[in-house]
């Protein structure tokens, strides 16, 4: 009991193994590019139901057949209904061929004679209205026959290729084992005239035109299950289906490019009217040219001179110009001192009401300096007066200096004593040197006591008094203590 359940589980999954493989085969696009190729068992083949109710009153079936497999009734198609019995049968050689379960033209054998290996095209008409079918080999009609009147093609069906339905028989006598392609069903009877359009048109004919009652479509039907040894096989047909894509649509755009050529010869021929039309015109207008060119020559010569004129004027506007531009410039510069000018100005009235103010008080003082200086000038005078009297009897001795200002009526203090030794210690450094006018005006002004804050060291004014005098050793170290430090300061420190 346990190992006839494993021996039907493997079948189980044997079979649905079968199926699968069967059910994953390689498909071209919908286009249907592939032809299949049958086995030679009776295992090899492709059924499925389908609804032929658009085939009930007529049809029109096509196909490409390549014979390959020698057997004795070897069918292609086989639309089989249980009620009907060989609603539709066509074979490889001719043999057995039904309509509506007629067998009218059952046997033409001879009307097949296309070699093995070599493509051939097959069609069959019927129509229940004429009860009449047809048969085409390579667009060519072959036999004709009458059927029942009345007699409809039965629904309920199941379509088989590459061999009959298992409910009718299983014999290897029925095995097609050839190629089918573009097997397609039309909801119509076709023209004889289109039977050989697609016999002409050849293997890779496309049916497009006639997409509107094809219903059964060879593409579908290469995507349907298969049973056995089916395989797609390569028909060339899909590099040439795209190479006529191509061509038309090349022919399309040689069309439009014709169309537009027509269009534009038709511009064309207006052009030229036009152009002729404009010919005339130019023809006038040149003359009228040629009747102004005397004007224009004595116009060109005006306007030479005028353009010289211009020249120019322009010269003389762009040195205006730079001069305008330069003036400007000084003017900017002008107003920029201006207004430094107008601060400067401010600054001098606030300086000069200062200044007033202190001219006012420095001339109370002057004033009352002017006062002293009159007093001063007095005694000068008085002094002076006794110096002259003094000097009528040439006999001026040192102790004149005693008649000074600083001594003369003064208490002889130590300090005076010490100015008076200190003065005479001073001449030492100028023994040997001539006594001039400039020597004696150098110790009058820079020995002076009044006059020590103003001229108590070496400057050029100083040097001035010694032109024309020789330089000693002595008076050259004079000069060194005025550098050194003030005389005045060393007079006092003495």
């Amino acid at each position: 009991f346990f190992f006839s359940d494993i021996h039907s589980a493997s079948m189980l999954l044997f079979l649905v193994v079968l199926v699968l493989v069967a059910s994953v085969q390689s498909n071209e696009d919908d286009k249907g590019y592939n032809a299949l190729h049958f086995g030679t068992s009776t295992s090899d083949y492709v059924t499925f139901s389908f609804d032929m109710s658009p085939f009930r009153n007529s049809f029109s079936t096509c196909m490409w057949i390549k014979h390959l497999h020698s057997s004795s009734i070897p069918v292609v198609v086989n639309y089989y209904t249980r009620s009907g019995g060989l609603d539709l049968t066509i074979t490889a050689n001719g043999y057995y061929t039904h309509v509506v379960n007629d067998s009218g033209l059952n046997s033409l054998q001879s009307k097949f004679t296309t070699p093995a290996g070599q493509w051939f095209s097959v069609c069959l008409t019927w129509s229940m209205s004429s009860t009449t079918s047809n048969l085409y080999l390579d667009g060519e009609l072959v036999a004709t026959d009458q059927t029942t009147s009345g007699r409809s093609l039965y629904m309920g069906g199941d379509i088989w290729f590459g061999r009959p339905s298992t409910s009718y028989t299983s014999s290897t006598n029925y095995v097609f084992g050839g190629e089918l392609y573009q097997y397609n069903m039309f909801a119509e009877v076709l023209s004889a005239a289109t039977i050989k359009k697609i016999a002409d048109g050849g293997l890779c004919f496309d049916l497009d035109e006639l997409s509107e009652t094809r219903v059964l479509r060879w593409e579908d039907i290469l995507k349907k299950s298969r049973s056995g040894s089916v395989k797609d096989s390569d028909t060339g047909c899909k590099q040439t289906w795209e190479t006529q894509a191509s061509l038309a649509d090349a022919i399309g755009r040689l069309n439009e490019t014709v169309t537009e050529l027509n269009e534009t010869e038709t511009e064309l021929r207006m052009v030229k009217k036009q152009l002729e039309t404009l010919t005339g015109q130019f023809e006038t207008v040149t003359a009228q040219l040629n009747g102004t060119e005397d004007k224009l020559e004595t116009e060109t010569g005006r306007f030479n001179a005028s353009q010289a004129e211009l020249d120019t004027v322009r010269g003389h506007l762009e040195t205006a110009t730079a001069e305008r531009n330069s003036t400007e410039e000084q003017l900017q510069t002008v107003r920029g001192q201006f207004n430094r000018s107008e601060d400067l100005l401010e600054t001098c009235s606030s300086q000069l009401n200062k200044t007033e103010d202190k001219l006012d008080t420095t001339s109370a003082r002057l004033n009352s300096t002017q006062e002293q200086l009159e007093t001063i000038k007095g005694e000068l005078r008085s002094t002076q007066s006794q110096l002259d009297g003094a000097r009528k009897f040439k006999n001026i001795t040192r102790w004149d200096v005693l008649y000074t200002s600083p001594y003369y009526n003064k208490i002889f203090t130590e300090d005076l004593f010490g100015q008076l030794t200190t003065s005479w210690e001073i001449l030492r450094n100028f023994v040997g040197a001539n006594i001039t006018e400039g020597i004696v005006n150098h110790f009058q002004l820079y020995h002076d006591e009044r006059f020590c804050d103003a001229f108590d060291e070496l400057s050029a004014a100083m040097l001035k008094q010694f032109y024309g005098v020789e330089l000693t050793y002595g008076i050259i170290d004079h000069l060194r203590q005025h550098l050194e430090e003030s005389a005045c300061d060393n007079t006092t420190q003495s």
